[in-house]
């Protein structure tokens, strides 16, 4: 009798484990694609966001780490491009991704959305007015 309760115990973990809620395929470090830059993407609430956890250069030519000198609000132009916020307000709904990417190269936001296609990479879809571009990240 212990031996058939320690193998339901057994099985219903591992139920537990492989039924993981399919929005969260997008939790993780991704490296965008000119592989430059490692972004981490974490649970919030219902909610997804990325952060810069990684950069090829992080410091500018004087040394000094880089900063967010583009950022539109001129009191963010200060702080640093590592850890800086990327993604934010990442829903999820019907195998798809939405919300906010934010560029610190043009200081621009702009709303995006995700999917994750046959080869389990990131196809972001970013879009600003009349504007789209898509950009593939990767698992490093």
């Amino acid at each position: 009798m212990k031996q058939f309760f320690f193998v339901m115990l057994v099985v219903f973990a591992n139920s537990a484990i492989m039924a993981q809620n399919p929005a969260d395929k997008i939790t993780g470090v991704w490296l965008n694609e000119d592989k430059t830059t490692k972004i981490e993407i974490v649970k919030t609430g219902n909610t997804y966001l990325g952060k810069i956890v990684w950069l090829a250069q992080s410091n500018d030519v004087n040394g000094n780490p880089r900063l967010d000198k583009n950022n539109p609000d001129l009191e963010k132009r200060h702080q640093k491009i590592l850890g800086l916020t990327i993604l934010s307000g990442i829903s999820y709904s019907k195998n798809t991704w939405t919300g906010t990417l934010y560029g610190p190269k043009r200081g621009q936001y702009a709303e995006c959305s995700i999917v994750i296609d046959a080869a389990s990479q990131l196809q972001i879809t970013v879009s600003k007015g009349f504007f789209s571009e898509t950009k593939i990240w990767t698992k490093p």
